[in-house]
């Protein structure tokens, strides 16, 4: 059996974000993003998940399960307190596009890496365009980090949330980032940066 919840909050730009998760089998399966500009209803990612047959809503708040674990980071990322996920992930898809979105998982918080970085991360220097396919094929956006990849030149590339969420989501984390190293000198150097 498939659970899901949704967890609502706002960037640090002021943008809505609703972000729709699912697990299956004691791992993230699915995530999907709701955002102005590129909407996804609980019907969409329900027919993305298997449909309403397949899946249960899991009551967020009860305490115990992955899905509560997963909701509490992802309300922490919106809020600015967490850089980072530890969370299990299904993984699911070709041996080349597991290996990209491995790759994908180490790009830090408020970087970028472009697809030809992470062609050369995975040992495949000309597969720019397969790691773009790929990028675009990863069902667990946010968790595993495709709004960190852009084209070359700087320019934004694609993203399966819409071009706007995925500057949203670029923006977040720089902003975040500012107010770490705004804290840490205000501090005298007392704290550390992600803290």
């Amino acid at each position: 059996m498939t659970h899901w919840s949704v967890i609502e909050g706002r960037l640090a730009g002021g943008e809505d974000l609703r972000v729709y998760i699912a697990a299956r089998e004691g791992r993230i399966c699915h995530v999907a993003m709701d955002a102005a500009g590129h909407p996804c209803s609980e019907d969409d990612f329900l027919w993305r998940i298997g449909g309403a047959r397949t899946a249960s809503r899991w009551p967020v708040g009860s305490g115990s399960g992955l899905l509560d674990a997963a909701a509490l980071q992802i309300e922490d990322y919106i809020a600015g307190r967490q850089v980072e996920f530890d969370l299990p992930v299904q993984l699911s898809g070709t041996a080349f596009q597991v290996n990209v979105w491995r790759a994908l998982s180490r790009i830090p918080f408020g970087e970028t890496r472009t697809y030809g970085d992470i062609a050369e991360m995975i040992e495949k220097p000309g597969a720019m365009r397969a790691v773009g396919q790929a990028n675009g094929r990863n069902n667990l956006p946010l968790i595993v980090p495709c709004h960190r990849v852009i084209a070359a030149g700087g320019k934004i590339g694609g993203f399966t949330g819409g071009r706007g969420l995925k500057k949203a989501l670029l923006a977040h984390e720089t902003a975040v980032l500012a107010k770490r190293r705004e804290r840490f000198q205000g501090s005298g150097g007392q704290q550390f940066l992600n803290a």
